[in-house]
């Protein structure tokens, strides 16, 4: 980033550059809107990868992971190329296959190779690749608190992690339970109960959606099934492409909203974009939101 472009933030704000991947522009914009508001209370200047790509999740790994690796390759060179040294991921399946591309590339010099001669810039691994939580230190949940105004009771929430954010740990180095104790307080604050349950960190089958549906339906019947044991009228989640599956996937009858955490920050503080998020939802939760008067 040049000098001048340097300039262009306003004073305070901490840039944070972000990797968003194909949901949070399409599937997930909601996500999306509610996850940037959410950075802009916390101070930060959220700034996109110019000309990003596909990072190949999940079907491309699964046919041919060499071109996935070289996907995600190049979308690690455009990071090097417009300077950018942390590089930050929301979705934790492309920060998977993110992290999963530098642990090969820097182990395997044919592959850097390949990847030289599909996009003629040598990899030479100086960008770091962050979950976007890592963007937030323990205790920046009370920076939320005081711009709360409408109270979130009545949810009673589970959180949902599910199996990629800190899987394999020896590709990603990503330690959840430094977070998870903020996040529950995160979703305190805002009004909501949080319930302890039982699937917090189970497969959604997300990745077998399309190739394998029937095992995808029953996983997520299964996490279905606990959280509604657990007496939860809706589920928390952070990643897109589990957020889509457990509302559209599985063939329980009394199906649960599933909310991005960014979207109670937009609940919580009156957001007026609120309201069109919760309508993108595919399970409805506006009967349960508005029950509560919430929205």
């Amino acid at each position: 980033m040049s000098k001048g472009d340097r300039k262009l933030i306003p004073l305070g704000k901490r840039r944070i550059c972000i990797y968003p991947g194909c949901s949070l522009t399409a599937s997930s914009r909601d996500f999306a809107d509610s996850l940037f508001q959410m950075a802009r209370m916390a101070g930060m200047w959220v700034e996109e990868l110019k000309d990003w790509n596909c990072c190949g999740a999940s079907p491309a790994h699964s046919v041919n992971p060499e071109y996935a690796t070289l996907l995600s390759g190049r979308n690690l060179i455009l990071a090097q190329k417009q300077g950018i040294e942390d590089l930050y991921v929301v979705c934790p399946s492309c920060y998977i296959r993110l992290k999963e591309s530098m642990h090969k590339l820097d182990k395997d010099a044919g592959l850097r190779d390949k990847l030289f001669e599909a996009y003629g810039t040598e990899y030479t691994g100086e960008v770091n690749v962050r979950f976007f939580l890592e963007s937030l230190e323990p205790g920046d949940e009370e920076i939320f608190k005081g711009k709360m105004n409408q109270s979130l009771a009545g949810l009673n929430a589970v959180i949902y992690y599910g199996c990629l954010m800190s899987r394999p740990e020896r590709v990603t180095g990503f330690e959840l339970k430094v977070y998870e104790s903020s996040i529950i307080k995160f979703v305190e604050n805002t009004g909501a109960k949080v319930i302890d349950w039982g699937a917090s960190s189970r497969c959604c089958g997300a990745h077998l959606a399309v190739s394998r549906p029937d095992l995808s339906d029953r996983l997520v019947d299964r996490i279905l099934d606990y959280a509604k044991r657990a007496k939860a009228n809706c589920i928390i989640t952070f990643c897109p492409l589990c957020q889509v599956n457990l509302e559209m996937r599985g063939k329980a009858k009394d199906r649960l909203p599933v909310f991005f955490i960014p979207e109670l920050a937009g609940f919580a503080t009156g957001e007026v974009k609120a309201l069109k998020w919760a309508r993108r939802h595919l399970v409805n939760p506006l009967p349960l939101l508005r029950n509560h008067r919430i929205l």
